[in-house]
């Protein structure tokens, strides 16, 4: 194999790597993003205290403060469960994207070896 044509992969091999880099990014970002939401929707379902029957006959203004506390972790929970779903469909269109990119980046490296390999025994067998 010519020497331009095993810069060449060596340049192609560099930018498959970049590209890789930005994509696995991407993924990372929004794997993060997706995390979050889902510590934040768990810690909400582990501070929801059940109501307990003997405290409504005692005391119904706790009972008021208990449901409006209720319907606000509710509405609390369908907020994060709506951008989990956004969030979740970023990181499926994004995890094709890296994939292909992590296997151009292998797959041209592997090719740039091979050939400045291949160049090498040239200019050896040459010597």
């Amino acid at each position: 194999m010519d020497r331009k044509r095993a810069e060449a992969l060596a340049r192609l091999a560099a930018l498959a790597a970049l590209k890789r880099e930005a994509e696995l990014a991407k993924l990372a970002a929004v794997a993060q993003s997706r995390a979050r939401l889902q510590g934040a929707l768990q810690t909400l379902k582990a501070v929801e205290a059940p109501l307990d029957p003997g405290e409504a006959v005692s005391d119904p203004a706790l009972v008021g403060a208990r449901l409006a506390h209720r319907r606000w972790s509710e509405a609390q929970s369908r907020r994060l469960n709506q951008q989990l779903a956004m969030v979740t469909v970023d990181w499926m269109r994004q995890k094709p994207a890296a994939a292909k990119a992590f296997g151009r980046a292998a797959v041209l490296e592997e090719l740039a070896g091979k050939a400045e390999a291949a160049r090498k025994a040239e200019a050896a067998k040459g010597e």
